[in-house]
């Protein structure tokens, strides 16, 4: 059975909120409050987990902790995963210094990037390389995903490197759809800043004037 994408990213969703609820020491939820912590509704709530089996009892809600570890399960944040960042400018290197990738088992191994005076150095802790080591580097520390964070005009360059690569999965925050040119399966998720700005503008602008 598929699964719906915007049920994958609401899970996603879940995982944080009970992660806050049990460092809050919480240790029951029902669907209505899971609902309003997460900003949507008890049905919702209710049909995403059914995807995967059923959670709880009726009328005695969810246990955090064991839902959480359910969830984090389904979605393998368990298990480590090796980062690249492609691109070490204002944004890779902002990304590169998120301590909350490893809190949840995603590991920052390698940066690339194509200035010189960044290349051989190391910027919050993780080496730099030329991007024409991509594939040899990424393969050798068992890197699967890569997060992308260059300027539009090297995105060719980007591309054919990952194509020759292993990479499995993308963190796209270039504000253009990469055109992969090769048949190997590789998740890309586009994180568009922009995009997501010319949203909350019309929501707020329709908004106020209801």
């Amino acid at each position: 059975m598929e699964i719906p994408f915007a049920t994958i990213e609401r899970l996603a969703i879940y995982v944080r909120c009970l992660r806050h609820l049990k460092e809050q020491g919480i240790k029951k939820i029902s669907s209505f409050e899971m609902a309003q912590h997460t900003r949507t509704t008890p049905e919702q709530v209710r049909k995403d987990l059914s995807y995967f089996g059923k959670f709880g009892k009726t009328g005695e809600g969810y246990d955090v902790e064991n839902l959480l570890k359910k969830l984090e399960k389904i979605l393998k944040t368990k298990r480590k995963w090796n980062v690249a960042i492609i691109g070490a400018g204002s944004l890779g290197t902002a990304l590169s210094k998120y301590r909350g990738f490893k809190e949840v088992g995603y590991d920052v191994k390698a940066m690339f990037d194509i200035d010189p005076e960044k290349i051989n150095k190391k910027i919050n802790g993780v080496p730099v390389y030329h991007v024409e080591k991509f594939s040899e580097i990424t393969e050798k520390e068992g890197i699967e995903i890569a997060i992308v964070a260059v300027p539009v005009e090297a995105v060719s360059d980007v591309e054919e490197v990952i194509v020759k690569s292993k990479i499995k999965g993308i963190l796209n925050f270039v504000p253009v759809t990469l055109n992969l040119k090769t048949r190997r399966k590789i998740v890309v998720l586009d994180v568009d800043l922009t995009q997501k700005l010319y949203i909350i503008s019309y929501l707020i602008k329709n908004k106020w004037e209801e």
